[in-house]
């Protein structure tokens, strides 16, 4: 009789291994087999089959388990004399000895690897001796202090750790078979000394599935580490089976697959066939990827979807638009608040931080809906996209200045409960992870009103267990270490996006998503790569991927999804080849899905206020606001006839805009006295209302040392930000009338007057009675051209209105540009006629946009410079 099989992991697996056991045992002996699967779900999957075969018929099935949690009978039945450690104290506990080591030793390992430090704890008990060479000393030093560490731990708490249990019951129940046992095991399995205990048993069967028997024999004793098939060549090598020995239980119908995996076949052989339940969907990026992979689970049904994620950033993005899913969105609205409340702290007070909690449906403050909403809108509007704040103390100080806010007390109130409630957070800064954990807790029910430690759902179970698993935990945390913290448990549990590979199911998977398959994961990449690499081998984890990705392959349908902009790992450039050529369907519906079902025609924006708004707004025009008009008569119109102006965004960050302003600040203050530049700087820099870097700071010092420099060389007299003015006559337009109504208010009205204001960087008087005028430049000045062209007149402007008032010639128009090592000059040439054209063609211009008849027309050029794009809507026009 054999004693190891394979079958073929499909849809009909768990029937041919019930099938084989109804055909090898007696009907009275089948309560005496003992079946050892890999997972938990194989069990389920199994006693499905067991009843679908023995409809009709009554008999004892035999007792199954798994190998996942083998010994959980044991755990049950033992609870008064086995403690094991909780799950959520061991990550806690590990976290605390990486930030000691951490410590110590000046590293900076995340606390994410506390989730894989039990396996390395795991395979130094398995492994008898490991081996480092001298330039691995540090890993030996952690990994003996890890060992040390852990066991003293788990001595001082009383308990033993699961996965150290596990292998102790494993290695019991190995002493303990018995010769007239009938065990079969299934599967594969990482500790292969209990295959080898069962396969000794004279009633003892193996049963691999996916085993390739079509590989040459030559090739079979030559596989690779990284075979897919080598971890079963391992496990017969240690069996001390022929793989011809092996008996197939089942005839494999698709053996396509194998192809792909199989390094050694000659994939130009294959003449028919393709695989047909695999289906690759290439993106164009992450963002689409996630959305097409958030379709698939959702048309699939997400009890139906098995999904692995091989990029942490895509991860992120699907679990993001997947929180209607499952628990994720009962639970959203308090995971989020958790988070919110100590990203207010963390972010010292940002606006956007600070909004987001104050905005979260759960934080009312005791005012009604509407009113609520008001009050936050005012706060938003008036104080946070007004003022530029950093920190608690400038927002109060921005609202106490504030003398127009309808909603000041109302304001203030808010923040003042606010600040109560999160100081108490504050106070338990460096205090064990427990007192952090209660008090936060505290904080959340002040704030909402809830105790979540009381709420009969996911969020309360993992409340309380969490606030349970820290107590004597000695980590003491900063709030930055406890948000770390509470966001990886957090994610651990609501957002498990990736499924585990290290556990190999048979389960017949429904669908598989394959997502960001990209390229094949690195096994030397992560730090427990490294640590384990002189432990086990890498090739051979690899080969074991290979043959558990093999597996996943097996299910009703695959999806695999990766992005045009990464490289396509050789596997997928192998399954290409066989797959059956067609459309993707699901890329396709999300674009369908992303396209509206109509689109209202948009025509160009073209308003046309009336006469008497527009002489009231024109009669004083600056001369950036005549530029304005000149390049987009739209721009000029939201910001001059209607008053509107951009809003700030939120944790605003100033801009080259915003530097310029203070940089001429500084040198009109210096030009004064010519003393002591670098103390003016540092004194406006560090005053500046704006939160510079110290990067603006170096640009700063060198701009204000090069600028002193250049300015040594000029001795004519300055004057600095001087206003000037001139008229400007225009003919009152023509409304739509008659031409004789336009003769009569032609003979009637005088000529009306639009005053040209203009204020200049620099004027410097020159001894031969003439005028230079200088304009300040960070960015880059336009050019001779540009200026020519009549876009960029602000100087040509500014040179009519000083020519006006000085009653001198302007001899030359310059931009300085304020630059790193020096000052470069750029002269504007021949402007004379440039401003004779203005001077002609300005009053007509005016006097045209002064009728109601004439439109302020959205231009879609100088896109660069308009702040206005949103109300243009320009895309849904041009």
């Amino acid at each position: 009789m054999g004693k190891v099989f394979t079958v073929n992991v499909d849809e009909s697996f768990f029937d041919v291994l019930v099938q084989h056991i109804f055909s090898e045992y007696e009907r009275e002996k089948i309560p005496e087999i003992k079946i050892i699967l890999p997972c938990k779900r194989d069990v389920i999957a199994l006693l499905s089959a067991f009843k679908n075969y023995n409809a009709k018929k009554c008999i004892i099935l035999p007792e199954i388990v798994s190998l996942e949690n083998i010994d959980e009978e044991d755990l049950i039945l033992n609870l008064d004399r086995v403690k094991v450690i909780n799950p959520t104290k061991r990550t806690l506990l590990l976290i605390q000895f990486i930030l000691e080591w951490n410590r110590k030793n000046n590293d900076n390992f995340p606390i994410d690897l506390a989730y894989s430090l039990p396996s390395l704890l795991q395979s130094t008990q398995t492994t008898d001796c490991y081996q480092f060479d001298e330039h691995s000393k540090k890993i030996e030093n952690f990994i003996s202090l890890l060992i040390e560490t852990w066991n003293k731990i788990l001595k001082d708490l009383g308990v033993v750790d699961i996965l150290e249990h596990k292998s102790d019951y494993i290695n019991n129940m190995i002493t303990s078979l018995q010769k007239d046992q009938h065990i079969i095991f299934v599967g594969i399995g990482k500790d292969k000394s209990l295959i080898k205990a069962i396969y000794d048993l004279p009633f003892g069967k193996i049963i691999l599935p996916n085993l390739n028997l079509k590989i040459k024999e030559k090739d079979w004793k030559l596989l690779d580490k990284k075979h897919y098939q080598y971890c079963l060549k391992n496990l017969l090598d240690y069996l001390n089976v022929d793989r011809r020995d092996v008996i197939c239980l089942n005839t494999i119908e698709n053996e396509i697959t194998d192809y792909a995996f199989d390094t050694t076949a000659d994939l130009s052989k294959v003449s028919n066939g393709h695989i047909g339940n695999i289906e690759v969907v290439t993106c164009d990026s992450r963002e689409e990827e996630a959305q097409v992979t958030s379709l698939i689970i959702e048309n699939e049904g997400y009890e139906n979807v098995s999904l692995v994620v091989f990029d942490k950033l895509l991860a992120a993005r699907i679990a993001c638009l997947s929180r209607q899913h499952s628990a994720i969105s009962e639970n959203y609205p308090y995971i989020t608040l958790l988070l919110y409340s100590i990203e207010v702290l963390t972010s010292n007070w940002s606006s956007v931080a600070l909004l987001s909690l104050l905005k979260h449906r759960l934080v009312p403050f005791g005012y009604t809906q509407e009113e609520y909403t008001r009050i936050l809108s005012e706060f938003e509007i008036e104080i946070l996209r007004n003022f530029n704040t950093n920190g608690l103390s400038d927002i109060i100080n921005a609202i106490n200045a504030h003398k127009k806010l309808k909603y000041k007390e109302n304001i203030l109130l808010i923040i003042n409960n606010l600040e109560t409630i999160l100081n108490l957070l504050l106070d338990s800064i460096n205090y064990p992870i427990s007192d952090v954990v209660a008090t936060h807790l505290q904080c959340i029910n002040m704030l909402s009103g809830i105790n979540f430690s009381e709420l009969n759902n996911e969020i309360g179970n993992f409340t309380c267990n969490f606030l349970n698993a820290c107590e004597g935990v000695e980590i003491k945390c900063s709030l930055e270490l406890y948000s770390q913290i509470l966001t990886l448990f957090l994610k651990r549990k609501f957002f498990p996006v990736a499924s585990d590979l290290s556990r190999f199911s048979l389960y017949h998977n429904k669908v598989v998503i394959l997502a960001g398959f990209n390229e094949t994961p690195s096994f030397q990449g992560s730090f427990l790569n490294a640590l384990t690499r002189n432990l086990t081998s890498v090739q051979e984890e690899q080969g074991y991927f290979f043959y558990t990705l093999h597996n996943l392959f097996c299910a009703s349908k695959v999806y695999i999804t990766r992005s045009l902009s990464h490289r396509k790992p050789i596997l997928l450039q192998h399954l290409e080849i066989l797959l059956k050529e067609g459309k993707q369907p699901y890329r396709d519906w999300l674009r369908i899905l992303n396209t509206p079902e109509c689109i209202v025609p948009c025509t160009q924006p073209m308003p046309k206020p009336q006469t008497e708004i527009r002489k009231e707004k024109m009669q004083v025009m600056s001369c950036s606001a005549i530029e304005k008009l000149i390049r987009n008569p739209y721009s000029f119109y939201v910001e001059y006839i209607l008053g509107l102006k951009q809003l700030r965004d939120l944790n605003f960050k100033p801009s080259i805009l915003e530097f310029g302003t203070m940089v001429h600040n500084i040198l009109a203050r210096y030009l004064r006295n010519k003393k002591s530049p670098m103390s003016i700087t540092r004194e406006a820099f560090s005053t500046s209302q704006f939160n510079f870097s110290n990067m603006w700071w170096v640009r700063l010092q060198r701009i204000i040392q090069s600028f002193v420099e250049f300015d040594e060389t000029r001795s004519n007299y300055v004057e600095l930000e001087k206003s000037f003015s001139c008229p400007i006559f225009h003919i009152p337009a023509r409304d739509a009338g008659s031409c004789d109504q336009y003769e009569t208010a032609w003979m009637t009205n005088r000529p009306q007057e639009i005053l040209l204001t203009a204020r200049c960087d620099r004027v410097e008087y020159l001894p031969s009675g003439q005028i230079a005028i200088i304009d300040y430049k960070l960015g880059s000045p336009p050019s001779n051209e540009e200026v020519m062209s009549g876009f960029f007149p602000q100087l040509i402007l500014q040179a009519l209105a000083v020519e006006h008032i000085t009653k001198r010639e302007v001899s030359e128009l310059a931009y300085w540009k304020l630059d790193y090592d020096k000052i470069k000059v750029v002269s504007i040439q021949n402007y004379r006629y440039k401003m004779q054209e203005l001077k002609n063609d300005l009053p007509g211009f005016l006097s045209n946009y002064l009728s109601n008849s004439t439109p302020f027309i959205a231009s879609p050029y100088f896109l660069r410079f308009n702040s206005y794009k949103q109300l243009e809507r320009v895309g849904e026009w041009l």
